[in-house]
């Protein structure tokens, strides 16, 4: 598996973490930009917590939480050609730094590859809006 990591996002990491959402097959109904001022502004929001994915050194996405009616919620976006289990791994260092529980996070019903993403680490449907599928990693019991 490659080396995945999560660092804060500087200035000569937008273009490549811009490119990523937009290759990406992820839709994000909590967070619209059309384009790179738009990105911009919403990752320079005091809400929201942007992340650089780096895959051996390469920037390839962007994990990031916001609050969301109250709730905590992740979002991810990692460009299609990162190898290997980039995104499974991303999200488990995000829920990581995200310790708060319940999680939540919110992606198209039609995006399979997400769904699986989420699964594989422990998220489970918590309810339909519409086209999306809320989920939620609830607290665990230690």
């Amino acid at each position: 598996m490659p080396n995945i990591e999560l660092r804060d996002l500087h200035d000569d990491d937008r273009d490549a973490v811009f490119s990523a959402v937009h290759a990406s097959g992820s839709a994000w109904p909590r967070a619209t930009f059309d384009d790179r001022p738009s990105f911009d502004a919403w990752t320079d929001r005091t809400d929201v917590v942007a992340l650089a994915i780096v895959q051996d050194a390469s920037v390839v996405g962007i994990a990031a939480a916001l609050d969301v009616d109250g709730d905590r919620e992740v979002l991810l976006a990692v460009a299609p050609d990162t190898e290997g289990d980039a995104s499974t791994e991303a999200l488990r260092l995000l829920t990581t730094r995200e310790a708060d529980r319940p999680l939540y996070a919110c992606v198209a019903a039609s995006d399979d590859p997400s769904h699986d993403v989420l699964a594989r680490i422990g998220f489970v449907e918590h309810r339909r809006d519409g086209d999306d599928v809320v989920y939620v990693l609830p607290p665990t019991l230690e």
